[in-house]
């Protein structure tokens, strides 16, 4: 049997991973910033720059999860996932 997929298609994982990082981006970019202290605006940085490496693992040229994210974003990725951050959207 023939393999249809294509040497540019990215796997089945890279393709959740980049979801979770689309997520990511749209919380951070979709955020209610109204009394936001420092660190939660680091947070939301944070959160766009991991969000964005996420979406790209997988691309030839692209960031590896095993060496070009660190401990902190890792931690940070795992935290989104099990929802332990709650950052308020705007209306």
């Amino acid at each position: 049997m023939k393999n249809n997929t294509s040497i540019y298609e990215v796997s089945e994982q890279h393709k959740q991973l980049a979801s979770i990082g689309r997520k990511m981006c749209d919380m951070s970019e979709y955020a209610n910033c109204k009394g936001m202290k420092d660190e939660d605006f680091k947070l939301l940085n944070d959160m766009s720059h991991v969000g964005s490496m996420l979406t790209k693992l997988g691309n030839a040229f692209g960031p590896k999860l095993e060496k070009d994210f660190t401990a902190e974003d890792m931690n940070l990725i795992a935290r989104f996932v099990k929802k332990e951050i709650d950052i308020p959207q705007m209306s």
